[in-house]
């Protein structure tokens, strides 16, 4: 079926971000020529419908001045529509991994999903949606980076395993500066951490406090694990050690963020 094209609005769930003026252009032009092949997914709302799936062929069709689409209607919750928008957007691969981590991420927080559900209805691996969140960790320069395509999705997963902002930082420069494999790339993480894991820990005064003492038995009652918290004149540190497969793990430390940020 047919809808008029002010009916249709986008998914502020939507999982991509920014689309290039260059393809949406492109694409306007092929639309204009050949029309719409692949109908938009939409949802029924109060105030028309809601874009699942195909928000850049409806920008563009707008572009070329169509005033109709061609839709196929879904009956569908808010975490439906961002599941299935994720899915459409994987496997069609509309997704930069940044994007596509931020979805993931969406999808634990606001939805409660575990790692392996997403992994599941997206037909990938556990240890493909952890790696992708991971991501998220890298800093912003590296991110944009891996955006602009200056590094690829390789690259980039083997900084964000340093899990060291100093460290990945050093590994991007000299990835960019050597022009490096991915192969390359995962060698000199692997090198790096290495190298930092033998330098000895600097010497620091610690304080030592029975509030702490009792904070870290109140805390590791709360996620059934092992924490320590120490702390200097400089810095604290809070060491957590909770015990578990990756869904029981999950689990734990969103019920501990949500205790947090009551």
């Amino acid at each position: 079926m047919h809808l008029d094209i002010d009916l249709v609005e986008p998914n502020p769930l939507q999982p991509r971000g920014l689309i290039s003026p260059e393809s949406l252009a492109e694409l306007a032009s092929s639309i204009r020529e050949h029309g719409i092949i692949e109908p938009l997914v939409v949802a029924k709302t109060p105030a028309g419908y809601q874009i699942i799936a195909g928000e850049r062929r409806w920008r563009a069709a707008k572009q070329a001045g169509l005033t109709t689409v061609p839709v196929i209607i879904r009956e569908t919750t808010a975490k439906g529509m961002l599941e299935m928008a994720l899915v459409e957007n994987v496997q069609r691969e509309d997704l930069n991994p940044i994007e596509r981590a931020q979805a993931f991420q969406r999808l634990v927080e606001e939805f409660g999903l575990y790692v392996g559900e997403i992994a599941k209805r997206i037909g990938k691996s556990e240890s493909y949606v952890s790696n992708t969140m991971r991501l998220l960790g890298l800093p912003d320069a590296i991110k944009d980076g891996l955006i602009s395509g200056a590094i690829s999705e390789g690259h980039a997963r083997a900084i964000a395993g340093l899990g060291d902002i100093r460290l990945m930082v050093e590994a991007y420069k000299t990835i960019l500066s050597e022009n490096a494999s991915v192969r390359r790339a995962e060698d000199l993480a692997r090198r790096l951490k290495s190298q930092n894991d033998r330098q000895p820990m600097h010497r620091v005064e610690r304080i030592h406090s029975d509030e702490l003492d009792t904070m870290a038995k109140d805390i590791a009652q709360s996620v059934n694990g092992l924490v320590k918290i120490t702390q200097s004149k400089v810095e604290a540190r809070v060491v957590m050690v909770i015990r578990g497969n990756l869904e029981t793990t999950s689990s734990i430390l969103k019920k501990f963020r949500e205790k947090l940020i009551k």
